[in-house]
């Protein structure tokens, strides 16, 4: 009995390996497909098919205008993930979505500000360092550490002195951050 459950166990193994990539490339969506979801009323669908074109179509740029229609849209996962995808694919963006982008970074809510924080890293967004500099007061810590380095990528070395009394700050991580930062703006 146990050598034919041993059987069974490996041919219905062995059948999954088979047909597990066949039923995956199945459920993978066209971009088009994909563009439609982010008309979802549900939030959650609306950031899976951001990531899905994130993900499966990196080099198109079908998708931006609809992705950046989602900066000021009403659901927080929404917003905040069209932010990280428009950051992470180097996006083309206006002054506009810049300042929607901005918008996230002064949430009370930190995993807000730190999704606008490191949108902007990945756009040409050195018009936003004013509202960058400000996010070092923060409260949040992990809000003052990917100010440090958002910074480090946009800034200048005459940033330097905005970080600098994060050197004395009571975290270990955001001293470290700011240091990460201030030995990146120096050799900039």
């Amino acid at each position: 009995m146990k050598i034919l459950n041993k059987r069974s166990f490996l041919a219905l193994l062995f059948a999954g390996l088979l047909f597990a990539p066949a039923s995956i490339m199945a459920a993978q969506k066209t971009e088009e497909q994909l563009i439609a979801e982010l008309d979802n009323p549900h939030g959650s669908q609306v950031a899976s098919a951001m990531l899905a074109l994130e993900k499966q179509y990196p080099n198109s740029t079908k998708a931006f205008p609809k992705i950046k229609s989602l900066l000021k849209d009403n659901r927080p996962e929404v917003r905040r993930k069209a932010a990280r995808v428009l950051g992470v694919l180097h996006a083309e963006v206006s002054s506009e979505d810049l300042k929607n982008i901005v918008v996230l970074t002064k949430s009370n809510d930190p995993g807000e500000a730190i999704d606008g924080l490191k949108a902007l890293r990945g756009l040409k967004a050195q018009e936003t360092i004013p509202d960058i500099k400000a996010c070092l007061n923060s409260p949040t810590p992990n809000v003052m550490r990917d100010s440090c380095r958002t910074l480090a990528v946009l800034g200048t070395k005459n940033d330097i002195p905005a970080i600098e009394p994060l050197l004395a700050n009571k975290n270990a991580a955001v001293q470290k951050d700011a240091r990460d930062a201030i030995f990146e703006l120096k050799n900039k």
